[in-house]
């Protein structure tokens, strides 16, 4: 029937979204959803079979696991061209800013609120960016504020980012001075780390699922080297590394630090090709909800992968003690001072441990002083830029032949 619209309806835009719930591969057996899944799959390639170019119906689709859908959706005269739209960087992300901004009132000049909040947000998806935008304005309407202050989109990024604020969590003071000192053993650790990304707060105020959290300013960057990687592992152990130096003992709050730094010293190994044992090798990890029937590699290769893994963790854990050892003192000044304010900013960070001793300035800064342009570069190719014109001029009998002035 969607198909039979679209050609009543041509020339049209057919729009599949998420279209890997029925063109996901093709297994050699079927049963159950799998059959009927297979038949509308099969009806799909047919009807697409149908269409060329005097049908005057453009077939588009979207999907974020390209990875699983069956090759011949993807052959030469179906979806046979194939666009990655990733997350916006920093100056598409001003750019989605702006939009978003324009019709909010707020006092603060907009040109720079957009170039601030987009240095603020790295990783956001346009979504997340209207997201912030709409709990800012909700923030400042429960704050009964005529206007949207910078204060109220900072709140807003928190609220994205780590979730809402529990008030009605009241931690016990033991476990309040446990969080301190685990926040403050990444903050510390982080910030005497040359690769760690620089620290715009810490706080620990429970929030989403979390008891505490650190918010970093990563830069923009595509290619990490092993020493950026071990540090950013380092970082994210010196919470657990923390709690052994100062209690002798460890909670269940480093879970997810672990679970982090486990996928980072598996991605290493066996995706990046940077152990010598595994060698100069990639293999793919598996995806949430991927059922792994056979590995792409030996049980003797997972040994040695599984051996590497826990030998380059048990190596950060060792730089991250001696770290932290060496700087004892600073991680007890920072726990003390966050039992005292429960948020820390970048500014409390340097009165209390001095500059960071790595000359460094973070993307935040560049693009708020305004090195570069913050302007897309969105010009048409050469063949398109009289599309436009012709569009107009074939709607608009009236302005074809129309002298232009020069």
């Amino acid at each position: 029937d969607m198909f039979a619209m679209a050609r009543k309806n041509a020339p049209c835009i057919l729009f599949i979204d998420e279209i890997d719930a029925v063109g996901r591969k093709r297994g050699g057996r079927s049963f159950g959803g799998h059959s009927e899944q297979e038949n509308t799959l099969n009806q799909l390639l047919v009807e697409m079979d149908g269409f060329n170019t005097t049908t005057n119906v453009v077939v588009l689709a979207a999907t974020n696991r390209v990875d699983i859908l069956d090759q011949a959706l993807l052959r030469p005269g179906r979806f046979d061209r194939q666009i990655f739209v990733p997350a916006p960087d920093i100056k598409g992300r001003a750019s989605i800013f702006k939009v978003h901004l324009q019709p909010l009132k707020t006092l603060v000049d907009k040109l720079e609120l957009a170039r601030k909040m987009a240095a603020l947000t790295p990783g956001f998806t346009g979504a997340d960016i209207a997201n912030v935008c709409n709990e800012a304005a909700l923030i400042a309407a429960r704050d009964l504020n005529e206007s949207i202050l910078m204060i109220h989109f900072e709140q807003a990024i928190e609220r994205v980012v780590a979730g809402m604020e529990k008030k009605t969590n009241v931690l016990q003071p033991e476990e309040k001075r446990t969080v301190a000192y685990h926040e403050a053993g990444h903050a510390v650790a982080g910030w005497y780390l040359e690769h760690a990304d620089p620290l715009l707060k810490v706080s620990i105020i429970p929030r989403g699922k979390g008891l505490g959290y650190a918010q970093y300013l990563p830069k923009e960057q595509y290619l990490y080297t092993t020493e950026q990687l071990f540090d950013r592992m380092c970082m994210t152990l010196g919470g657990r590394v923390s709690e052994q130096i100062f209690f002798k003992k460890i909670t269940t709050g480093a879970q997810d630090d672990l679970k982090k730094v486990t996928q980072s010293a598996y991605a290493q190994v066996v995706q990046f090709g940077m152990n010598d044992k595994v060698g100069q090798l990639s293999f793919d990890l598996p995806q949430p909800g991927d059922v792994v029937i056979d590995k792409p590699y030996s049980e003797a290769t997972a040994q040695i992968i599984d051996s590497e893994v826990r030998s380059l963790v048990s190596r950060a854990y060792e730089a991250t003690v001696k770290l932290l050892e060496e700087h004892k003192k600073d991680v007890e000044k920072v726990a003390l001072r966050l039992l005292d304010k429960e948020i820390l900013a970048r500014d409390d960070m340097i009165e209390l441990l001095g500059p960071r001793p790595f000359k460094e300035k973070s993307t935040y800064e560049e693009f708020v002083e305004g090195t570069g342009s913050l302007e897309e570069d969105t010009a048409l190719p050469k063949g398109l830029q009289d599309w436009n014109k012709d569009i107009k001029e074939k709607s608009d009998p009236a302005t074809k032949g129309a002298p232009t002035s020069a």
